[in-house]
């Protein structure tokens, strides 16, 4: 893509570790809204300052094209599951798709499907050894929300291997390279087209049977929309709740007072949830792509060019966050104005026409996975020493240990 005003002076390149480097965070966003080369692999503007951000999120004229969109539908024979093709179809495309999922993943679907998601974290949960140091992204905060995705989608328990050997690919541990092979790629896209069938024939109450009921004067081009929408939900619905629980546990048991006030006041959970998001912010970029030539913060920018909303710089802006590098879930309090705006209006989730169509149940995620660890295992903390963390050291991992003491009694349900 070209530049949107490119120059002789290399452009500073932003990495995806750059992403979350707080401390160069705040040194790019003194700068403003500046030009650079994300990886060099795609120039564009990058917006560091929350009140930027918040307007190029649903700024009309930012609703183009990413210059390489690729229809869900090139290539449908082949491999059928590319995480970036989903992230960036034409708009036609993107639009359509966002409309079936939105009109059936609703607030009312998510509230009855909580006591499903409440079960799969009990049951998870009960599985680990409470009183032996244990990685947690392995035994609970990567195979939660993968079980959460399968409840949703009703996928039975016995044929979530195909979910679990994609999405494991995926994130590789989540931290490592993606390690996805083509056959798993396959699996999956078989199966689903498959299990799409079998609801069109017999409907259920999961939400690929609420999709297929939306109807169509074109029943294979509503099978082909169901069919990206499940694989974007599986692709983008997993990865953010790993990060929040694995890292937003490790936030808490590191700053113990944080973890004990909760025990204690299980009722701040959901001001806690809300601090988390703003503070991990476990989604880095929101990209929007200009229509035509325009301008964001006085640059220039091109047709086709990328605005790239660096969210943990945002979320981390002093003009809207006091003291912003500090956790305080007293921050969020419902009963409090700032200038007529929420005291913690975060942008973890995004804002606009691509906001993230998960949000209400990435809370309800995060909302039982913590609050099933308070109320089972109120001693839990970090493993002293970590076993083996001098291994595979790019892998992401929590060692803890659920029940010190070893006199655990488990909470009934």
């Amino acid at each position: 893509m070209e530049c949107p005003h490119a120059g002789s002076v290399p452009l500073p390149v932003i990495g995806a570790e750059m992403l979350r480097d707080h401390a160069a965070l705040t040194r790019l966003r003194e700068s403003g809204t500046v030009e650079v080369s994300l990886g060099g692999r795609e120039d564009g503007l990058m917006v560091t300052r929350y009140e930027v951000a918040a307007a190029v999120l649903v700024e009309p004229a930012l609703r183009g094209e990413h210059p390489l969109a690729v229809s869900m539908r090139t290539g449908a024979d082949e491999e059928a599951c590319d995480e970036e093709q989903l992230f960036f179809l034409p708009t036609e495309e993107h639009l359509r798709l966002r409309r079936t999922v939105s009109r059936q993943l609703t607030h009312r679907r998510v509230a009855a499907l909580v006591p499903r998601v409440q079960r799969e974290a009990d049951r998870l949960l009960a599985a680990v050894p409470p009183g032996e140091a244990v990685d947690l992204v392995r035994v609970f905060s990567r195979p939660f929300p993968v079980a959460v995705l399968c409840e949703l989608l009703g996928i039975p328990r016995e044929e979530r291997g195909y979910v679990r050997d994609y999405l494991y690919g995926w994130v590789a541990e989540y931290g490592g390279a993606s390690t996805v092979t083509e056959s798993a790629g396959h699996a999956l896209s078989r199966y689903l087209k498959e299990l799409i069938a079998a609801r069109a024939q017999a409907p259920g109450d999961d939400l690929i049977s609420a999709m297929l009921r939306q109807g169509s004067a074109d029943a294979e081009l509503l099978r082909e929309d169901v069919l990206a929408a499940v694989r974007f939900l599986l692709v983008a619905g997993h990865r953010p709740v790993t990060r929040l629980i694995t890292d937003g546990l490790e936030l808490l048991l590191r700053r113990r007072e944080h973890w004990e006030r909760l025990v204690a006041e299980p009722g701040r959970l959901d001001a806690t949830v809300e601090e988390l998001l703003r503070h991990v912010t476990p989604t880095t970029l929101a990209s929007r792509y200009a229509a035509a030539a325009t301008e964001v913060d006085g640059a220039a920018l091109a047709g086709g060019g990328g605005v790239h909303c660096a969210l943990a710089a945002v979320n981390r802006d002093p003009e809207r966050f006091e003291d912003p590098d500090r956790f305080d879930p007293d921050r969020y309090d419902p009963g409090r104005s700032d200038s007529g705006r929420a005291p913690n209006a975060h942008l973890a989730f995004g804002l606009g026409h691509k906001h993230c169509l998960g949000s209400a149940l990435a809370r309800a995620e995060l909302r039982i996975a913590f609050g099933a660890l308070l109320a089972r295992f109120p001693r839990l903390a970090l493993a002293d020493p970590a076993p083996g963390a001098e291994e595979e050291p790019e892998r992401r991992r929590l060692w803890v240990v659920l029940d010190p003491d070893g006199d655990h009694d488990p909470v009934p349900r």
